[in-house]
């Protein structure tokens, strides 16, 4: 007999898939009878991606999607991450000149033309990615940053085809010159440094990718770069062709550039600061090459000391700036193609924010914090949820000089409708900013080498718990143990702290294992933080001298997500098998130290074991993890 279920039409169906929980349960489900199999796949899968991801826009391959995000989610619940620090290896480009070679680059080779500075290079990163295939893991991802006076670009594809062309590959020294061996993704390095520029007077100070629908030329990667010595251009590297040709150049008047920002409109604006005082809006594109500033004004007030920060698109129209130290160090203006608006749309002041001032600064900032004078140093949109609604531009996060992170909303009348704060590290300043959609973001510190990764806790957020698999638990994985309250419908304590205690967590990025030299510091900021897409299981971090790659996924998981799935040929072995999956080059492999943002008693750090040897793992962490005791 024919369930009643069965018999139901889509649109009832896909109310009802909104409220299944887990992918696993809708796989289920799919296998009971044919009916049901053919909905799940059409739009089954569609449904629960929707429902439980609100806020992350994926590309329509729905079953893939569903076990990409589910498996992501847990893997940030469980803090499971793979870092490396950079060696661009295997095929390189060096441009202008478009000599190829093969060859491994070590730390020592990529700083040796910073020998006479007295700190090594502060990176500034940019990517995306983009599919390429008729399937989830068929990407080309582009990934830059500005190593002193030289841009770095390493291209990434991955997917089926790329794996049938890795196979097909018989010379095995060619493969790999061309391919890594843990996942068999294609890697081509280009490097940019014209003869005339030097480390230290043009070091890069800022780098924005054009994204293809932007460019126009298609098989060509539009950087648009930005120097300490005022040098501000558009560079073009065409794909296979020894090219790195300046395509655009903006008139700055030698003015430093500061930061950079470009909307996401088909014909894109660029917003520059320059000098400490100066905002310039661009076309990208224009008729000549040299380009001239639509608008130039000075958003400084005459006779105040301060600077300007960051600049940030919030939409593509309206432009966020980061100033200070005043009492209204936040900004949106209004921007167009003719320019931008003489008065911002909306300052954001002190005035409600409940600054912070630490002890060390008690005394030198005792006038600053009684007038209510701070700096913003970040700045990062939030992209609008299918469930809470909102338009483009109108939520985005801010990175203060007293530790916080706020959440601002141009609907609103406050000053900021959210607080995040780290409360062990409470004072340290907030460089750089990645949200992840509405579920959570993360935080570069302006010392210790630190990332912060917070909850948003904000409508349309998280609603995926990957903890909704798990059997029921009375004893708790938390320190100090949650205190579920006697009226919760939870069903255990394990699952009631998956929802509802949800503790943000600090990683350091420099402790055991970290590759030390003559330029990194220990002590460095997170300047910079970027991910190819909302749902990239990767994302990197800029620190002194270094970029920093993080794989949010589980040595242990099984099931990875899809563009993990090629790779080395199982031995059978645990250990053999996860080292080649893994952990190859062993050396690149970091151990970082991680705790929880809990109360100073309960503090306890968290250090990762090397790879392979996972076997004293922490309840409710990623089997990496192990007590920090030792």
């Amino acid at each position: 007999m024919r369930s009643p279920l069965a018999k139901l039409p889509s649109e009832l169906l896909t109310h009802i898939v909104a409220y299944i929980e887990t992918a696993q349960t809708l796989l289920r489900l799919s296998l009971t009878c044919k009916r049901l199999h053919e909905y799940i796949e059409t739009d089954g899968f569609r449904a629960f991606v929707q429902a439980r991801f609100p806020s992350i826009q994926t590309p329509p391959f729905w079953r893939d999607a569903a076990h990409a995000l589910t498996t992501l989610s847990r893997a940030w619940d469980r803090r499971a991450i793979i870092a490396r620090s950079f060696e661009p290896s295997m095929t390189t480009t060096r441009h202008p000149g478009g000599q190829t070679r093969s060859s491994r680059l070590g730390g020592q080779q990529l700083r040796a033309g910073r020998r006479r500075q007295t700190m090594g290079y502060q990176p500034v990163i940019d990517s995306y990615e983009e599919q390429m295939g008729s399937d989830w893991s068929s990407r080309r991802e582009v990934l830059i940053w500005g190593a002193g006076a030289e841009l770095i670009m390493r291209v990434k594809g991955m997917g089926e085809k790329n794996e049938e062309q890795y196979q097909a590959l018989q010379n095995y020294s060619e493969r790999a010159r061309l391919y890594d061996p843990q996942h068999h993704h294609n890697i081509n390095w280009i490097f940019y440094k014209p003869d005339r520029l030097e480390d230290g007077r043009d070091d890069i100070t800022s780098v924005k990718l054009l994204r293809h629908f932007q460019s126009p030329e298609n098989g060509t990667e539009y950087v648009l770069i930005g120097r300490a010595s005022g040098n501000l251009e558009c560079v073009g590297f065409v794909d296979g062709e020894a090219s790195g040709e300046t395509v655009s150049h903006y008139q700055t008047n030698g003015r430093a550039v500061r930061s950079a920002s470009v909307n996401n409109a088909k014909e894109p604006i660029l917003a520059t600061c320059l000098s400490d005082t100066d905002l310039a809006i661009y076309p990208v594109f224009n008729q000549t090459m040299d380009n001239v500033p639509r608008q130039d004004i000075s958003i400084i007030p005459a006779g105040k000391s301060g600077r300007t920060w960051s600049t940030r698109f919030l939409s593509h129209n309206r432009l966020a700036v980061g100033l200070g130290p005043f009492t209204t160090p936040l900004h949106v203006y209004d921007v167009s193609h003719d320019g931008i608006a003489k008065e911002p749309l909306r300052r954001f002041g002190t005035a409600g924010a409940d600054l912070k001032i630490s002890s060390d600064d008690r005394n030198e900032m005792a006038g600053s914090a009684a007038s209510g004078i701070s700096s913003v140093y970040a700045i990062a949109p939030i992209r609008p949820s299918s469930q809470a609604g909102g338009a483009e531009g109108e939520i985005f996060l801010s990175g203060w000089y007293d530790g916080a992170v706020r959440l601002h909303d141009l609907r609103s009348p406050s000053s900021c409708t959210a607080s995040y704060t780290d409360n062990i590290d409470t004072f340290t300043a907030i460089y750089s900013l990645l949200p992840f959609g509405r579920e959570r973001f993360v935080a570069g510190g302006a010392r210790h080498s630190i990332i912060k990764v917070f909850d948003l806790r904000m409508p349309g957020g998280k609603v995926y718990y990957a903890a909704d698999l798990d059997p029921c638990a009375t004893q708790s994985s938390r320190n100090p143990p949650s205190s579920v309250p006697s009226d919760s419908v939870a069903c255990c304590t394990h699952h009631y702290e998956a929802k509802h205690d949800r503790r943000d967590w600090n990683v350091f990025l420099n402790p055991r294992g970290m590759p030390r030299n003559r330029l990194g510091s220990s002590l460095s900021p997170v300047y910079s933080l970027s991910a190819p897409s909302p749902y990239s299981p990767h994302f990197y971090a800029g620190v002194e001298a270094n970029v920093i790659q993080f794989d949010i996924v589980s040595m242990m998981d099984k099931y990875p997500d899809p563009i993990f799935k090629y790779g080395p040929k199982k031995t059978g072995n645990r250990d053999t098998d996860i080292c080649n999956k893994w952990g190859l080059p062993l050396s690149d492999v970091m151990q970082l130290a991680c705790y929880e943002q809990t109360g100073i008693g309960a503090l306890q750090l968290r250090v990762q074991a090397k790879v392979g040897d996972m076997e004293e793992s922490v309840p409710g962490w990623d089997e990496r993890w192990t007590d920090g005791k030792g």
